[in-house]
């Protein structure tokens, strides 16, 4: 399956590289960079492999959550042949908040 970045998620996953970058080091930044390409992957492959988001169960799109490192979760949706990651998620965040931004 094709992947696509939704602007947010891309937005997300690039200030996350440069916070990591900026505060662990250039080592911290590219592990990160990898384990979300890794992932990438897979649900490219099989996205069933991750669980659908219950806070977002509510929404007419099947959502999928996949924790890429320890504070992030991809979050996503199939239609067709394409995997949509609509956002990069920090777990760390309060969780009524993805329901808002993914409208």
């Amino acid at each position: 399956m094709k992947v696509e970045w939704a602007p947010r998620a891309l937005h997300e996953w690039e200030n996350t590289v440069r916070y990591i970058y900026r505060e662990f080091g250039r080592k911290a930044a590219e592990e990160f960079e990898q384990s979300v390409a890794k992932w990438e992957a897979r649900i490219a492959i099989n996205p069933e492999l991750a669980h659908q988001e219950p806070l977002l169960k509510h929404r007419d799109k099947l959502y999928r959550g996949l924790i890429v490192s320890k504070y992030n979760k991809l979050i996503f949706y199939v239609e067709e042949d394409i995997v949509y990651i609509s956002d990069l998620w920090d777990m760390r965040r309060e969780p009524s908040r993805l329901s808002r931004r993914l409208k």
